[in-house]
């Protein structure tokens, strides 16, 4: 194994079975007692190949796709999400040591100063709430410690790749600990932009925390984590994929160079302005309280996000659309909960509050230098074939009417509140089985004003080629859900388990920003029944593994895309996912192991009529009945090989590994058209790691995506006609870093 600070240790031909706890539970339940489908990535792993998000992390998980950009986020388990539309919750929560964060732009945040992540699969609802009805995402952050330790790390790497990190631990008092951790990166990017002559896509960002426990005596705990993260994104991160000999032609003129070759790293963007900025901040507090009647937890916390961006619709250098937001957001949450353990078993129950504000503003722009400065360079001929609706009604008008840029303006306030009871109970029915059953009850409203307006002198034709019409809307939510689950927990000894679940999970119903009109602003709940089996096995002779089966029904499935003319939220019905996750790690001795995942997924609409057409088709919609998921790769996986030694003549501790990562095909948008599909792509990344006898200091080297494959992160239609856009995950680098632990 790697040391914490990724220096290597010597190897050991004696395999320690080391017992894992999930975190997201909160109730101090072991890997072996959690009675769903779990990957616990912890931080060794983490740093070897320097993974530093969930994006990259999500690559080598079995039926996880998880894809951010600062206003576009995918988080896929099982094949089910939300993603595109930032006003839509996500079905798969996002947790910070155990808060759950109603923005999933924060994931984009580096992993900072992490003890493990954990990607917990299926309906989490009865355990953790909030829209889990496909499962959930827990960081947890490392501890403070009762001893003085730390570390620093500076990594240099390919495309101007710089970060520094570190933390530092250790006691204040008798009674009190304190962490440090600290981040900042930055990188120059890898695409291209030939319209603006910069590169484009880089993501510095900066992060730090600070933690305090505090024992004031043996019953009694308390602990504060304040943190703050900042994240920049510098350009778009689109590229056409596909575009027309007409919009080639049309782009052109103001870009010789745009091509549609997504192999070259080139983008050919003209919104000087585009990019994003995020800011975050957070406060967590936690009690613990131990009495004679059992013991009391306090979790609570208040955060706040602010997104401002703007990117270039029709990812080309015609001065024509842009995109650009502003989103503040603040939560605050409060659980209480209650444990007690007895002789046959133990008990749970609590309270949880949820309040948060979301004040989105979304602009579609049109000719922002203004319409006449454009069309001036065109021929009217050009512009109905490539423009589409837009282009007719500008062709048809006089030159001196085609003056002013035009806004299509979208907003959101909305306010929510939600409150729930929870409980759980086990059971201990004989030394080898064990009944648990947990539940809980949720009440949650939803206040939203809405509006759309129309703005300057193409304001209105911009509306109509979108579909669009102006309205007010303030309209109010209330949603009760009661989520169940039951679980069979079977202990054969101690390196032998299995489980049998049957749970229940919902995703509240909510508010579509960018709905074109008022009857498509309002998008209703979802519901999800899971079945799920499973096995565990850890042996003395250094091999562990995880099996899986699963099955879930949903009904309304909500699904949200782009689909070239409109931003919406639907629900679709009927569908059905199953599926096998199977996790394996042999530890073969002599310092090597070999460890992986794998997932197989059967993810179709069992009914889903009015879809959204594909762009070229010429319908206005489709019927997806019988048809896979977007984001459901049949296989999916990862295989890793790690090597761990002293070198014999100079004593000191070695280490090497190489991963391969990869999915079969997917679809990448809602309407399945397979121009915007990912085709099977296989990935490797690999390390090797030299430190001094003590483990003190260390230094790497690390390579990812080492045969640069080109892998898509999203893809869709552009409100251009006949063209379509991707964006895609970095092409190689390679990276050292140098240790030091203290």
């Amino acid at each position: 194994m790697l040391a914490a600070t990724g220096t290597a240790e010597p190897a050991s031909n004696e395999p320690k079975i080391e017992e894992v706890f999930v975190s997201a539970t909160r109730s101090g339940e072991t890997l072996a007692e959690t009675p769903i489908s779990v990957t616990i990535t912890a931080d060794l792993e983490l740093r070897n190949t320097n993974i530093t998000d969930l994006e990259t992390l999500s690559d080598r998980l079995p039926n996880a796709q998880l894809a951010y950009t600062p206003t576009n986020t995918f988080l896929f388990v099982r094949g089910l999400g939300t993603g595109a539309v930032r006003s839509a919750e996500q079905s798969v929560g996002f947790f910070i040591d155990g808060i759950f964060l109603g923005r999933p732009q924060v994931a984009l945040f580096d992993f900072l100063d992490v003890q493990q992540v954990e990607v917990l699969r299926g309906p989490q609802g009865a355990i953790l709430g909030k829209n889990t009805v496909a499962g959930a995402v827990n960081v947890a952050t490392a501890n403070t410690t009762a001893e003085l330790e730390g570390y620093l790390e500076v990594l240099r790497g390919s495309d101007g790749q710089q970060r520094v990190r570190g933390a530092l631990s250790g006691p204040l008092s008798d009674t009190v600990e304190a962490r440090v951790a600290w981040s900042r990166l930055d990188d120059d990017g890898y695409l291209e932009n030939t319209t603006q002559n910069r590169t484009d896509l880089s993501r510095p960002g900066e992060s730090a925390r600070i933690k305090l426990r505090f024992d004031p005596s043996d019953w009694q705990s308390y602990g504060i984590s304040i943190q703050a993260a900042d994240i920049e994104q510098r350009g778009d991160s689109f590229e056409l994929s596909s575009a027309s000999d007409e919009v080639l032609s049309l782009y052109r003129q103001f870009d010789p160079q745009t091509d549609d070759d997504i192999t070259d790293n080139r983008t050919h963007t003209d919104n000087a302005n585009s990019g994003a900025k995020i800011d975050g901040r957070d406060l967590i507090l936690t009690g613990e309280w131990q009495t004679d009647i059992g013991m009391f937890r306090f979790l609570g916390s208040s955060s706040r996000q602010d997104t401002i961006s703007d990117f270039d619709v029709d990812i080309g250098p015609v001065p024509f659309l842009t995109f650009p937001a502003v989103e503040n957001y603040k939560q605050r949450s409060a659980e209480l909960r209650f444990d007690r353990t007895f002789s046959w078993g133990a008990i749970s129950s609590g309270l949880y509050y949820f309040k948060s504000n979301l004040d989105l503003n979304v602009d579609i722009n049109a000719f922002e230098a203004g319409a006449q400065s454009t069309l001036l360079a065109l021929d009217n001929q050009q512009l109905a074939p490539v423009l589409g609706t837009l282009g007719t009604a500008l062709a048809s008008l006089p030159a001196s009417v085609r003056l002013g840029q035009g806004t299509s303006r979208h907003n959101l306030d909305q306010q929510q509140d939600t409150r729930s009871v929870f409980g759980s109970a086990k059971w201990d029915i004989s030394q080898q089985f064990t009944l648990r059953g947990d539940l809980r009850f949720t009440r949650e409203v939803k206040e939203g004003d809405l509006f759309l307006q129309f703005m300057g002198t193409t304001g209105p034709l911009v509306g109509a080629a979108l579909g669009e019409e102006e309205y007010e809307l303030q309209t109010r939510r209330t949603e009760r859900d009661f989520s169940p689950r039951l679980s069979l927990l079977w202990n054969a000894d101690d390196l032998l388990s299995a489980y049998a679940t049957v749970a229940r999970g919902f995703k509240s119903g909510g508010f579509n920003n960018l709905a074109a009109v008022a009857e498509r602003a309002e998008f209703d709940e979802e519901k999800s029944q899971t079945y799920e089996a499973g096995l565990r096995l850890q042996t003395d002779a250094g091999l562990s593994g995880e099996l899986g089966l699963f099955y879930t029904e949903f009904d309304n499935l909500q699904v949200a895309a782009l689909d070239g003319t409109e931003f919406f939220v639907g629900n679709a019905a009927r569908a059905v996912t199953q599926g096998i996750e199977l996790s394996a790690r042999w530890e073969i001795g002599f310092g090597f192991s070999v460890s992986g995942a794998l997932g197989y997924l059967d993810a179709e609409y069992r009914e889903y009529v009015g879809a959204p057409a594909r762009a070229d088709s010429g319908e206005e919609s489709q019927d997806l009945s019988g048809e896979t998921l977007q984001r459901a790769p049949e296989y999916s996986g990862s295989v890793q090989i790690d090597f761990n030694t002293v070198l014999p003549w100079v004593a000191l501790p070695f280490a090497a590994g190489v991963v391969a990562e990869g999915a079969t095909e997917q679809f990448l948008n809602v309407d399945l058209d397979p121009i915007d599909s990912q085709e099977n792509y296989i990935r490797y990344n690999a390390y090797l790691g030299l430190s001094d006898p003590d483990l003190r200091y260390s230094l790497k080297i690390i390579g990812r995506n080492l045969t640069d494959e080109i892998v898509r992160r999203e893809a869709g239609d552009i409100a251009i006609v006949g063209a379509h856009f991707v964006g895609v995950y970095p092409p190689r680098s390679i990276a050292a870093e140098l240790g030091v632990r203290f």
